[in-house]
């Protein structure tokens, strides 16, 4: 339990460092229902949710990747340039 509520924090710094505001900000929709799992493959009923991401949280480096995946955050090794590129169909 205690691994879980350290990979919470772990997965919000990250966010905070590493987080594509701009892509957040755009589509605070579908962030919205990517947390609530209200989209595509991955719909559970609302009574579900908490298990489902107190599941997730065991294994941070998944999570992430799907974040990575998804766009709303930035890897490890971008620049700059890199991000504007990103963004440009924004």
């Amino acid at each position: 339990m205690l691994r879980r509520l350290i990979n919470l924090v772990k997965l919000i710094q990250i966010v905070k460092e590493r987080g594509n505001r701009k892509l957040i900000r755009k589509s605070r929709k579908q962030l919205l229902h990517f947390i609530l799992c209200r989209d595509g493959l991955n719909r559970k009923p609302w009574y579900q949710v908490p298990g489902y991401w107190w599941t997730l949280l065991r294994g941070l480096d998944v999570l992430v990747w799907r974040l990575e995946t998804f766009g709303f955050l930035y890897g490890k090794d971008v620049n700059p340039e890199i991000k504007d590129r990103l963004n440009v169909y924004l």
